[in-house]
């Protein structure tokens, strides 16, 4: 069934809208019986420094991730730290969404780009902390653009790479991981047969912003710490306990969705056809073996594969209802595709709502306990 691109971006952005203002400010445990096992609490201390309402920096490695908090401090005084984090990120997740529906488009078809995009907002890692009170979703935009680049630049044109450059320059600022971006670049070139030292001159813009942003942030932030966790991980990376949770982390970014990406990857492994794929596959998932070594997987880190991986459900779903066609009738197999679909986003849905549905709140008592200890609780924003 073919779908008109406006008709389809609309559909996009709508599920991405609702999503978003379902985990507006999400702090993970806080409203319920909080663990403080995730991050937000370190950047709300982030922000409190960076507001000179707080004299202490949070721990390294969550101290280098300044933008988010940056912005979220102008707004903070308006409507809340929680509110604040929850607009911002929900619009780097609005424009991710976009932008990756875009590159998709281009690369591949508006049926593909329609699915992908709306299994990216509701896929674990997005719910969890695309609108929270985190950093993540600007790792995921800046890999978005990267696409975008790609799907668009045939040739090297300067002026592109100086945009994707200085994006690269914040988004690094604002969160480390968006330097793969780069990597994105440089494994689709050489898969798609670009020769190499023309691949390393496109690449030189773009990584000259990124090491700038690097000393940029070394500059603003006393001991970012870029390398806070890498000895403490490695001597631990042979724990079986680890290992375990990883692998659990893995299973839970995609669930059901292994189900067509094994088949696609199966696919893929005989005729090697899809460079986006194949690059996720390096990138992303080169990336996950490297952080059990140097950090902890988690679902957030394993969904920096998503690029191609959500093409990839897509593209196993299609398989499986083609080799059906034959023995039911078309109209059957389309509906076992789309049914699929559905269960990918309830069981994600599900697997999250307990912890992670969030509205926006009228007050930042709601995150109370996200404060530093011994922060006055009267200093807390109310709104009136």
């Amino acid at each position: 069934m073919k779908i008109r691109t406006t008709t389809a971006l609309t559909i996009v952005i709508l599920f991405a809208v609702i999503n978003s203002f379902l985990h507006f400010g999400n702090a993970n445990y806080i409203r319920g019986d909080p663990k403080l096992d995730f991050d937000s609490p370190y950047y709300v201390k982030l922000l409190l420094w960076l507001k000179n309402d707080w004299n202490e920096l949070p721990p390294q490695p969550f101290r280098m991730r300044i933008l988010v908090p940056l912005l979220t401090a102008f707004l903070s005084g308006y409507i809340g730290i929680n509110n604040a984090f929850g607009l911002i990120n929900s619009i780097l997740w609005l424009l991710t969404v976009v932008v990756y529906f875009i590159a998709i488009k281009k690369l591949y078809d508006t049926n593909t780009a329609t699915v992908s995009a709306i299994l990216f907002s509701f896929s674990v890692p997005v719910m969890v902390y695309g609108a929270a009170i985190s950093t993540d979703m600007l790792g995921y935009f800046a890999i978005a653009a990267s696409l975008l680049y790609i799907s668009t630049a045939q040739k090297i044109r300067i002026k592109n790479l100086i945009i994707l450059g200085v994006l690269l320059y914040f988004s690094i600022i604002g969160r480390e991981l968006s330097i793969l971006a780069i990597g994105y670049i440089l494994i689709y070139r050489i898969l798609n047969n670009r020769n190499f030292r023309l691949v390393l001159k496109e690449i030189t813009i773009p990584l000259i912003f990124s090491v700038g942003s690097i000393l940029t942030t070394h500059i603003l932030i006393p001991n970012p710490g870029y390398t806070a966790y890498f000895y403490p991980a490695l001597l631990n990376s042979p724990n079986i306990e680890k290992i375990l949770k990883e692998i659990y982390q893995v299973i839970t970014t995609y669930h059901l969705g292994w189900i067509p990406i094994l088949i696609t990857l199966q696919q893929l492994y005989k005729k090697k056809d899809d460079s986006l794929i194949l690059t996720s596959l390096i990138v992303g998932g080169g990336f996950v073996i490297l952080d059990h070594f140097i950090g902890m997987i988690s679902s957030r880190f394993v969904f920096l594969t998503y690029p191609g991986f959500l093409v990839a459900i897509n593209k196993g779903l299609e398989s499986l209802s083609n080799s059906i066609n034959s023995r039911i009738s078309p109209k059957y197999a389309q509906a076992i595709r789309w049914i699929f679909i559905a269960l990918y986003i309830i069981v994600g849905f599900a697997w999250t709502a307990e912890y992670n549905i969030s509205l926006p709140t009228p007050s930042d008592t709601s995150i109370a306990k996200l404060f530093p200890e011994g922060y006055p609780q009267e200093k807390l924003w109310q709104l009136k």
